[in-house]
């Protein structure tokens, strides 16, 4: 019981951070990875890295293209709610402060929608290479 006791203060202290203050750091995360895997992939050199080097060149294509699309969210998004705002009867101020907030939170779908489709297309692709495997291979 005494474990317990002790155990409860920072039990509760990490479900805070992991549960409410994590909710709002997660897209920072999410958008400066996105930020950083474009910018590496501008920085490698064309000779090790090219999407004709790929057996599947459409499957990496679509990974950038999510982080692309990541990335582009929050400057679309704050575009979107000046341009809101400022054409809206009233309530602009509002408009506003809820577009950059779905925005800013957006992220989070879009990077759910990207590892979903990853996963799903990372299965297609695992399957498809071990329907092409040798049938020796199997017996052992």
């Amino acid at each position: 019981m005494n474990e317990l006791k002790s155990a409860l203060v920072p039990a509760v202290l990490q479900a805070l951070i992991v549960c409410v203050l994590r909710v709002f750091t997660i897209p920072w995360a999410i958008w400066k990875g996105a930020a950083l895997r474009l910018a590496e992939m501008r920085n490698v050199s064309k000779s090790t890295s090219t999407s004709t080097d790929t057996e599947f060149p459409v499957f990496e294509w679509l990974k950038v293209s999510w982080d692309g699309v990541i990335f582009l969210s929050w400057f679309v998004g704050v575009v979107m709610a000046v341009i809101l705002a400022s054409t809206a009867y009233s309530g602009g101020f509002g408009i506003f402060i809820s577009t950059l907030v779905s925005t800013y939170f957006g992220v989070i779908g879009l990077s759910l929608a990207k590892e979903f489709l990853i996963l799903a297309l990372s299965i297609a692709l695992n399957v498809e290479k071990i329907s092409k495997k040798p049938e020796s291979s199997s017996q052992v």
